[in-house]
Order: C-alpha cells, then structure tokens, then sequence
C-alpha cells in the first residue's frame, strides 16, 4: 500500500500571509454559499432526497447509504489545504450541467423512474459546487463528489442474474463434489432434499457494500490507475464468486447434517461476518500488488498575492443554479396537471374465435399483482382440453408510484407462486409477430408459463425501457396518456414446451388486444 504523500511548504511572508488571510475569507464564504445551494436543493426536491432516505433505513442492500456523505465531506477535509491555495471563482459551466441534471430529473420524474431522479439529483449537487467553486476546485474534488453516486440506491436489476448464476455455481460444486443435484430454474433438488436460491441469497447485498468499499480502498491506497480499475474489478468479482461459495457451504452443511444446521448457517453467515470475510479477502488480494515506492513528495506554494474578492459571483452563481434547478418541478407540475385523472372501468375482453370459451367467473390460483392498478380484469379461457388465463392491467394515467414498469409489480404473488426462470420469444399479437417476455413460475401445486408485454401511448412493446420512453414522449408531447400490461398464462406437466404451445394456440385465434385497450381508454 502507498505511503501518505510528504507535503513541503515554504515558509510564509507578509505578502503571502495577507493573500493567504484573504483566500481563507474567500473560502469561508464560498463555503457557506454552497452549503446553501445545496439545501436549497434538497429543500426543494425534498421528496426525491427522502426517497433515497427511505431507502437506506428499509433495504439492507443499500444501509451504506448514511456513510456516504460523511465519507466525502472527510474526502474533501483531508485536502482542505491543497484547496486553501486556490481561489474559488463562479463558472458558466455548472449552469449548463445544471441545467441538463434538472431535465434529467424531469425526464424521471415523467417517467416515473425514481432512479434517474436520484442520480439527477447527485448530479445537480455537483453542478451547484462547480458552478460556485470553478473547475480548478471541482477537478481537485472530482473523486468525493463521485463518489456521491454511492448514495443512489440501485443495483436491484442485477437479482435476477444473480440467482442464476449462484444456482448453476452451486450445482458445479455439487457435482464436482459427487452429489447428484437437478437445477429446475433457481430450484435444486439433491436426494437429502431441495433448495431454493431466493433474492436474498442472490448477493446483491454484498455486492453492492464491497463495490462501495472497494472504490474508495481503490482510491486511498493506491496511485495508479491500472491498479485502482484492478482492486475495483477485483471487488465485482469477489463478493459474486464468494456468494457462490456461501450457497453451496449451505446446501452442503444442510445435507451433511440432515438439515438441522442449515438456516442457523444461514444466518449467522449472511451478516456482517460473511460481508467481512469478502473484503478480507479483497485487501489480501490488494496487497499483492500493492506500489512499493513512496508517494512523492508534495509541495505547496504560498499565494504572493491576495485574489480579489468575488463574492457577488459566487452568490449570483448559486442562484441562478437553483432558477434553472427549479425549472424540473414548475413544468412537471404543469405535465401532472394535464394528464387525466379519471381510472377506467373494465368495458371488454378480448374476443376469441374457434372452440376457446370464456368461462364464466374467475378462478384459479394464479394472478398477477400490481396494487395501484386503476382498472383490470382477469379471465379464464377454455377449449374443453386446456385453459388460457387472461390478465389486462389498466392506468388511466401513470404517475409515480402507479405505472406499469415498476419493480414492485410481480407476475407471481411470492407466496403461492415463485420465479423460476424468464427470457424473451417471439409470439403472434393482433397479427404482428414480435418479442414477449415469459416467465417461468412454480408452486407446490404446479408449474406454469407466463407470457406478458406492455401497451404505452397505443402501441406493444416488451422492452421496459422502450415503454419507459413512449410514456415520457406521450406525456411531454400530449400522446396517449393510458398504459396498460397484458399477460396471458397457462400450466404444463412435464415440460415448458406444453404450456408454449398452448398460449401460441390462443393467441392464433385471439381477437386485437389493442382494439380492446383502446376501447377502455375512451
């Protein structure tokens, strides 16, 4: 690891003591100009920085989150002397970032993707110290205020391919263990048993907390760059690797022990003990390739004059940040005040030729859960053979916390029914040929497929982020304000190809959804 850099000063004057009294004003000042831009900013997107609270006090994955900011303003205070030396001076180039964080925002804001908010956020903090600070200070800083991004909770996407992939590691040291083992999605079955690696077993958790570690580690001890961006990958790969490990100790001590250990293990290695074991690992990695010269030596030179005053500067930049900040809010008042407020109720059903038959009231043990919904239907067809459950997910109008791209809004209730695998494939829909996503579902009852894709400003789509952005153009641009998710299911027996043929059959003599939602949306 690097030693701490030598710091060589020369000895002070009459001139150099006035011009350094003069800047030590000047930075108390600029100090506190952006101390209150920033709270102004907070203040004024309040429910987005309470978001991110929120967060860091209910998710585990994400209680690193009260660190970060301690961590970068003590990042800044260690190079408070190196910063002294230079004079803080207002740049146009914070209002321009400013500007473009505060259109971000909106963009989230419209497309009720609470992420893109945060990061917006954090983005606009750092434009409020470069606009009043300049670029000289911001680029001494540039490390602390990255690193503010820690602060953003997300990382969730990355559950699901962690399962996986800690499931098929898990089932490559069974067998090369010698253990028999059948992988069933996210399930595995060994003869003593079987297993299910859930989305806390995924390592999302420890992923994301050695990142954050392994970033600033990165920075503090080492210098070059090769060796930062290898400690950092290194942090990616280890905890991933690691996780892989725990799960099979697990399924391994849950079977040398006929099961009576295994969720004892399972808590006492799923803490901060496990979390401790990764980084250990990570620095005794680090110091493999640790630099073993010292720092050199750093020398700072007094000012021999003092800079002139620019406090005027520094104020108007702050205020004119936090105009151009304010501009998101004002006009994504204006866009919620334009949308239509008014939930739908279910007019129709898709209509369906040949010998499938509407059954008459709803049934079944399957339904997928979407809680602010204005308006659904779910429905059973049957062919005297085989049943195709319908389901039609309506919003009037998406805003946040109800839109039909939302992680919270499963195709399996988590109870009765969990995820046992999904993709893409192509499907027939009102005659089009295109890409749907499918999830694969298991109960202790059955098994069963689900095919789903979303409906936004009158048109298919299974891309989310495709949907994501026809809502903010039809929102922004005055199109069609309803939004609605499809999602047709059916069960197999023996193998997933049953299930397909079934829903392929459907949907050949279903009649347009499109025509339908359209119909509702009116």
């Amino acid at each position: 690891m690097a030693e701490s850099s030598r710091i060589h000063q020369f000895p002070l004057t009459n001139a150099t003591e006035v011009a350094q009294r003069e800047l030590g004003r000047q930075w108390t000042l600029a100090v506190l100009v952006v101390a209150l831009g920033i709270a102004s900013l907070i203040a004024l997107f309040m429910d987005t920085a309470t978001s991110m609270v929120r967060t860091w006090q209910t998710s585990s994955s994400f209680g690193h989150g009260f660190l970060i900011v301690p961590i970068c303003l003590f990042l800044v205070w260690r190079m408070r002397d190196e910063l002294s030396q230079i004079a803080p001076k207002a740049s146009p180039w914070g209002l321009v970032i400013m500007l473009g964080a505060s259109m971000g925002w909106l963009l989230g804001d419209t497309a009720g993707a609470l992420v893109i908010q945060q990061l917006a956020l954090v983005l606009m903090v750092q434009a409020m110290v470069l606009a009043v600070l300049g670029w000289q200070a911001t680029r001494m800083m540039i490390f602390p205020l990255f690193y503010l991004y820690f602060a953003v909770p997300i990382g969730t996407f990355a559950i699901a391919p962690l399962q996986d992939f800690t499931a098929h590691f898990t089932v490559r040291m069974l067998q090369l263990t010698g253990i028999p083992v059948y992988l069933d999605g996210i399930f595995l079955h060994i003869p003593s048993g079987s297993f299910e690696v859930a989305e806390a077993c995924a390592g999302v958790r420890f992923l994301i907390s050695s990142i954050a570690l392994g970033v600033i580690f990165a920075n503090l001890f080492y210098r070059d760059l090769w060796r930062r961006l290898l400690f950092v990958a290194l942090s990616v790969v280890v905890p991933i690797i690691a996780n892989g490990f725990r799960a099979y100790g697990i399924v391994m001590l849950a079977h040398l022990s006929d099961h009576r250990l295994a969720a004892d293990a399972d808590h006492v290695t799923y803490g901060l003990i496990f979390l401790s074991i990764v980084f250990f690992c990570l620095i005794a990695l680090g110091v493999t390739f640790r630099e073993r010269t010292p720092a050199p030596a750093t020398t700072i030179r007094r000012p021999t004059e003092a800079a002139p005053a620019r406090v005027g500067s520094l104020l108007l930049a702050s205020v004119a940040a936090l105009v151009l900040a304010s501009m998101a809010p004002a006009y994504a008042m204006f866009v919620k005040h334009q949308s239509a407020a008014n939930a739908a109720t279910p007019a129709a059903t898709p209509h369906v030729q040949s010998a499938w038959q509407l059954l008459p009231t709803e049934s079944g043990d399957w339904r997928p859960n979407f809680p602010t919904i204005d308006a659904e239907s779910l429905h059973a067809y049957n062919d005297g053979q085989r049943r195709v459950d319908v389901y039609l997910g309506y919003y009037a109008h998406q805003r946040q916390g109800a839109e039909v791209i939302h992680s919270g809004h499963p195709f399996e209730d988590r109870g009765a029914w969990q995820r046992a695998g999904g993709g893409q494939t192509n499907a027939t829909v009102d005659g089009q040929v295109m890409p749907v996503n499918y999830q694969r579902l298991l109960s202790r009852s059955g098994a069963r497929v689900v095919w789903y894709w979303y409906w936004v400003d009158g048109r298919f789509t299974s891309n989310p982020y495709l949907a994501k952005l026809l809502e903010i153009r039809a929102k922004l641009l005055g199109g069609e304000q309803a939004a609605a998710v499809v999602a047709i299911s059916a069960n197999y027996d023996e193998h997933p190809s049953e299930a397909t043929n079934v829903l392929r059959d459907f949907l050949d003599v279903t009649g347009p959804f499109g025509t339908t939602l359209a119909y509702w949306a009116s």
